[in-house]
């Protein structure tokens, strides 16, 4: 609470792939592997609180809307409900609490163990918080949503603001339930507490102009922030463009979530000394640093102190491991 408050340069930490259970569709099995991957996980260096994941894909927020979902392994496809935006203005999601749904998945997932454990202490990871745009995205075809922002840009408002306030209804409900204790999305894996905001994926920005971001994606952003608090952003793609758009809207952006070399820190100066950045890096994609933790060391080397980092880095690098023990915080 002291780093978000502004206290410290950056904070780490460092989540763990043993006894993954991410995307494991046998319950009975996750359950069995979850307090194993929380023992590994509390002895590793950095910040890292206990927390249940609640991940079956990207689609848990899409399929309150209807669509076949597919899974093959641990690849989760939703096929869209509506074709057409008079499909998609037709359509009810079921209840936040449908006991079929993800949400209700997750808090059972989350009570289970924290009896087991015979803890209040455990915190829950929400199950894939895609937001508005996105979600909108997975329930309509995108090409065709993206389409009617051109052609009927009112009507696609009307069905975001639908998208919108489930998705508002749907974290009010876990926060409920869970007395508060959701510590973010289940990406990225920094500890945001509900107290502070949501924790939201808002990869459709990338797609978008800033225009039209500014337009269809800043209104939902803001409507998500008055109904739920500070925004703690993942986008893994090119998204230099919204800068601006993101600086001048005056929204509480917390954190936002960047990947090199597709969005570089020279252009997020304008959020600097207000957002927390979360950054990783394509290593394949680039050739200027040789590792992930020289590229960590020069984000903090080669910045000012207005630029603050959480690194939330994993067990299966030997070299992030010696970052997590150089450098984190006594």
């Amino acid at each position: 609470m002291r780093f978000w408050a502004g206290e410290g340069r950056y904070l780490i930490s460092v989540q763990t792939l043993a006894y993954d259970y991410r995307k494991n569709f046998d319950e009975p099995a996750a359950r069995r592997l979850i307090p194993r991957h929380l023992e590994v996980q509390a002895a590793l260096p950095g910040l890292n609180l206990p927390g249940v994941l609640a991940d079956w894909g990207t689609v848990s927020t899409a399929r309150y809307w209807g669509g076949e979902v597919t899974v093959e392994g641990d690849f989760v496809h939703i096929a869209p409900a509506a074709r057409t935006l008079d499909e998609a203005l037709a359509l009810t999601p079921r209840p936040v609490d449908d006991p079929t749904m993800d949400a209700r998945r997750g808090l059972d997932r989350w009570r289970a163990i924290a009896a087991e454990l015979n803890t209040d202490q455990l915190w829950l990871r929400t199950p894939d918080l895609q937001g508005p745009l996105n979600t909108a995205g997975l329930v309509m075809d995108q090409e065709a949503l993206l389409v009617a922002m051109a052609l009927e840009p009112e009507r696609v408002h009307e069905f975001l603001g639908r998208v919108c306030d489930f998705l508002i209804d749907y974290v009010r409900y876990l926060r409920r339930e869970t007395a508060g204790r959701i510590c973010g999305n289940i990406w990225p894996p920094t500890f945001f507490p509900a107290e502070l905001g949501v924790s939201l994926t808002e990869d459709l920005m990338p797609l978008l102009s800033a225009p039209m971001y500014r337009e269809f994606g800043i209104p939902l952003l803001r409507r998500m922030a008055d109904a739920l608090g500070g925004l703690h952003i993942h986008c893994c793609g090119r998204w230099g463009h919204q800068v601006n758009n993101l600086k001048e809207s005056g929204l509480p952006i917390r954190a936002m979530e960047f990947h090199y070399p597709f969005t570089k820190i020279e252009e997020l100066e304008p959020l600097a000394g207000s957002v927390v950045f979360v950054p990783y890096i394509m290593l394949h994609m680039q050739q200027e640093y040789a590792s992930v933790t020289e590229y960590y060391r020069a984000l903090i080397e080669q910045t000012d102190s207005r630029f603050r980092f959480w690194f939330a880095c994993a067990d299966d690098l030997p070299e992030t491991l010696e970052f997590a023990q150089a450098y984190a915080p006594g």
